[in-house]
Order: structure tokens, then sequence, then C-alpha cells
């Protein structure tokens, strides 16, 4: 029941009464925005205590701490969520958001009550859903080890409540909440979000989290984003959604909730690397099946599998329109098909709704690389497919047929532009990659442009097969000091121009591993001349003025374009009118090497 704060002034003991009386005069909620990544769309809203500070506490832990020690932490816990509803149901559209809220584990321990009845029937007199509500599970305190923790969960899922593993990456039994399927979202702590731009250890676990939650049809929300870099990069390596000064800070003043957030749209659409085309690929892979709300009664599914022979699995959404997972066929046949199947969902004791009867899907936004989606299907054994996303909403499921011809699509794709001597990629991918390094990053990048020197004497004295030959040793010489498993885009513009772009990378390091690449192909390439030519030091021949002169052996030289992160976006035709400038000047250095620092 909602706490009468008046009635346990009379009953505990000084101090106890003394917190309550200054909770309920001082204790406030601020809310911050939570939004979408892809175009700033505001999807909910935590709710944050505030007034501590007059309450004589550091901060909320502190007064958390200290009701914990008096006995009356339900009571705290119980006035911040009836503020926090008030607060949110006064926004506009309130039920087609999500409150997130905090739930202190000990809570859970303790009383026989659900820890949650105030907050749910607050929802209620406030006329909304509890589907709205997401409860933050933290790890100050260990939940999995409450006997209770389950069965409390369990309970409220049942209402629709959702969970999410709050402070990702600082406890010891998250891993356990994801794999077990007791959370619906990860949030990751800001400790690995800030300053993620320029950190690769950073990047590196949190793309590793965004995978491994998608695979399990989780969204991932980057808690503490402060700057448009850490936006970018969080949005670059999957999160789903974005919380932090860099959106908004927590707000005692409604008015300030935005429906949209302009700056996190701009910023995404400055960085809008995906090809166009991915996403057309992916719309018209789509297949739109028939879904049911996860708190429909499974008689609708059975009607969507009636009315669709043929129909392997139900999408399951939420009351936002966000997927679920899906009810399989397969799963319900045994209530269809069994002896006692059909009485058995007659039992009152049987939860009947769409919601008990899910299975993990992994999700995808639209936006993704196709490359990605691919992955992740394959990452997800035995799912029915993928479900499609569009700013968090259902847009379509991609089957696993459909999926394989979108892999057949994406490979043909690439063999129509890859080289056909090196099986690099060509010129559109080549295309491609300059123009995403000329949007805005902050990540520094390198560009780097491939030509032999003194080719064409070799070519015309040894003929085409063998200038074959020393095209593919560059190429097998390039994937040797570059290999795919380090990351990189190698690529074959066309004849004895190649073309190699990198990210993150340090340029020191770069120049050193070029370095050694082309003393490695000199090498390599002085074994396809004659000992007679070996030892004159080159190919006597003519030069374009009919003049006689000796041709140098064969090397290859490489003008290194740098991009700082930070710089803002410039058209790809500029960096390609940079890389050759660059290219006169590599031709002419005794190294073969040229690079430069481009400032936008």
């Amino acid at each position: 029941m909602p706490l009468d704060l008046k009635q346990w002034t009379e009953t505990q003991p000084p101090a106890a009464r003394a917190l309550l009386a200054a909770a309920e005069t001082e204790l406030r909620i601020a809310l911050q925005p939570i939004v979408d990544v892809h175009g700033g769309a505001l999807y909910g809203l935590e709710a944050l205590l505030r007034g501590h500070d007059a309450m004589g506490f550091a901060g909320p832990v502190a007064l958390l701490d200290a009701a914990w020690e008096l006995g009356v932490l339900q009571q705290v816990e119980s006035l911040a969520h009836a503020r926090a509803v008030a607060a949110f149901a006064a926004l506009p559209n309130a039920a087609t958001r999500r409150l997130f809220v905090n739930l202190d584990s000990r809570l859970v321990h303790g009383s026989d009550d659900s820890p949650l009845a105030g907050l749910t029937e607050a929802l209620a007199a406030h006329g909304l859903p509890t589907t709205v509500l997401c409860v933050e599970l933290s790890e100050r305190q260990s939940i999995l080890a409450a006997a209770r923790f389950r069965e409390v969960m369990a309970g409220l899922r049942q209402q629709g409540v959702r969970f999410a593993a709050d402070d990702f990456g600082l406890g010891y039994s998250e891993m356990r909440l994801l794999f077990e399927g007791n959370v619906d979202y990860v949030k990751i702590d800001r400790l690995f979000i800030h300053g993620i731009a320029e950190n690769p250890r950073q990047r590196l676990f949190v793309g590793h989290i965004c995978g491994f939650a998608h695979v399990l049809g989780l969204r991932v929300v980057a808690e503490g984003i402060e700057t448009e870099a850490d936006f970018l990069t969080c949005r670059e390596l999957g999160c789903d959604l974005a919380q932090g000064w860099f959106v908004a800070r927590p707000t005692l003043n409604l008015e300030e909730v935005r429906t949209s957030y302009p700056q996190v749209a701009a910023a995404a659409g400055r960085e809008r690397r995906n090809p166009e085309n991915d996403a057309g690929l992916l719309r018209h892979a789509a297949e739109v099946l028939p879904t049911v709300l996860e708190e429909a009664d499974v008689d609708q599914v059975f009607e969507r599998f009636s009315d669709a022979p043929g129909l392997r699995c139900v999408p399951v959404l939420d009351p936002q329109g966000a997927p679920r997972g899906v009810v399989r066929e397969a799963d319900l046949r045994r209530y269809i098909y069994g002896r006692f199947g059909r009485d058995l969902l007659r039992n009152r004791a049987v939860d009947r709704r769409a919601g008990a009867f899910l299975s993990t899907c992994p999700v995808a936004e639209v936006s993704w690389p196709a490359e990605q989606v691919l992955e992740l299907f394959a990452a997800s054994p035995g799912a029915e497919g993928v479900l499609l996303t569009e700013g968090q909403r259902y847009l379509g499921m991609l089957s696993a047929a459909a999926l394989l011809t979108l892999m057949n699509e994406v490979r043909l794709r690439s063999a129509l532009d890859q080289n056909p001597l090196t099986r690099l990629p060509g010129n559109l991918a080549v295309a491609a990659h300059v123009a995403a390094a000329a949007v805005r990053s902050f990540q520094v990048r390198h560009l780097c442009y491939f030509d032999f020197d003194h080719f064409k004497p070799f070519n015309d004295r040894h003929g085409f097969r063998k200038g074959d030959r020393m095209i593919t040793l560059f190429a097998e010489a390039l994937r040797r000091h570059f290999p795919a498993e380090q990351g990189g885009f190698l690529g074959h513009i066309g004849g004895d121009d190649f073309f190699a772009g990198f990210n993150g990378l340090v340029g020191e390091a770069l120049r050193q591993r070029l370095a050694s690449l082309l003393r490695d192909f000199a090498e390599t390439a002085a074994g396809l001349y004659t000992a007679e030519e070996r030892a004159a030091g080159g190919i006597a021949a003519q030069d374009r003025d009919g003049r006689p002169r000796v041709f140098p052996l064969l090397r290859c030289s490489v003008a290194l374009l740098e991009l700082p992160g930070g710089e803002a976006a410039c058209e790809p035709e500029r960096l390609m009118t940079e890389i050759a400038g660059l290219k006169t000047e590599a031709k002419r250095s005794d190294a073969g090497l040229a690079w430069r620092t481009m400032q936008v």
C-alpha cells in the first residue's frame, strides 16, 4: 500500500521519524531523458532522487543507506516512487514512454510484500499501465542472492513490468541476469562510456556487450554520455539508447522534457555512414508478419496461425510497439495437438498471456549495415530470424530464408565490385570508405594510396603475365602486413593502384608498418627481374621523349593522409585531391612514403 508517513511518525524511533519527516518535506524527483540514438526521439525517462542535500546527505546512496539502518528504506523508496509516477504522469503521452526507476535490492531480501506494490498502485491511480515501468536492478548488493528474487520478478513480469541491469560492468552477477533472461535492458555504466572515443579498451568492452545483448534480443543504454564524441562512438558500437548530459541533464522542470532532442539527431545525421542501399535491402527483405501484444490472450496467437497457414512464428510487441520476441508455432503444438493441451490452457492457474510463451529473437535496427545483421543472425543459432526495428519500433521480420537471400545479394554486390585479379574490393567499396572517412568522426582515420613506380617499363619488357604476378605479389604483401583480423579496409582501385583505410591507429606505428611493407615488396619485386637487370639496377629502355635511360627496379610508393578525430566533415573529393598531391611527394621521396595531417 502507498506510504502514510503521518502514521509512521507515531510508531518509529526519533531518528527514523526525523528522516521520514525530512523526506516528506524535501524529497524531489528529477527526470532524465533516455533517447533513441538514431534520431534523438524520447524513449523514456529515469527517475532520480533529489533533495538529499537539504536532508544533510552527500548523495542519494547515503540517504538510502541511512534509511536502511533506521529500518525505513521501504517507506522512503515508496515515497520516491509515488513522486516519480506523479511527475512522469504529468508528461504528454506518458503511456507511450518508459519510466525507469531504481530498486534497492535490500528490499527484496526483507519484506514479505512486493517491494513495488505502492509503485504499481500509483501507476493505476494515474491511469497508466504497468507496462510503462522498467525497474533498474543495481549490483550494489547482489540481488541474485535474494531467495525471493525470481518470485518477485515473475510476479511483476506478469504485470508487464520490464527490468534493466543498471551500472552494467561494475557487479558480479550481471552476466547471469542477461543469460537467464531476467532483464530487458543493459545500462552500461558511465565508467566505460566517459572518454570512450579515445579509449580502445573501452570500445572493445562496449562493442562486445552490445553484440551479446543483441543476440539475446536486449536493448543497450549508454549511461553518462557527456560529449558528442562519446555519443557517436557508442552509436557506432551498437548502443540503442543514450542517456547523459549530451542529451539532457536531469530536470525538476517538466517543461524542459522534449519529445525529441535535435543535437542528437544532428550528430547522428552527420555521422550517417551506412550506405542507403543497405536500408533498402533490409526493408525489401523484411516481411511484415501479423503481431500480437504481449498482454494479449494466447487465443489471439492461435488465430494468427489459423489465419496464415505456414506461419512459423508471431512477433510479440510491447505497448510502445517494440518487439519483445516471438511465439513459435512449434512451441504451441502441444497445446493444439496434445491430449490435454486445451484443458491445460483453460486452467486459471496458467498464464495465458502471449508474453508467457515468448522465445528470444535477435533484434536489429534497419539503419545497420546488412553485414552486421547477417553476423547477428549467425551468432543466434536456432533463431527464427531477426526482428527488424526502426526507431526501436517493430518494422518487420527477416526470416531465415530472407536472410539467406540477403546474404546472396550482399555477396553478389561484393563480387561485382571485387577485382578479379586480387580478390580485393574495387572502386565502389573504396569510394564508400572514403565517403565514410569524410564524415565527422572522433576517431583518427588514415587513408593510404599505393602506386607502383616504374611499372610500365617492367610490364612492357616482361609482358602482362609477369605484370599481373607483380600486382598479385603486392596484394599478398598488403594482406600479410595488414591481416583482416586486425581490422582495416584494403582495396584495389585497378592496375597498379591500391588503397587502404584504417580507424583508430597510432600514426607513427602505422607509418612504421607501411615502411616495412614497402621494403618487403621491393625485395619480392626484385625477384621477378632477370639477373642482368638486377645487376644493372633496372631496365634499359626509352622514356616518353624517346631518350634512352635506365629505369630503376620497381617499388611501391604510398601517400598517407591522416584525419584527426573531431575534425568537421568535408567532401570526399577534397580527400582524394589531398591524396593526389601527396602521391607526387611520395614518388619523389627516397623511402617512397609521404604523409600529411589534414586540417579541415
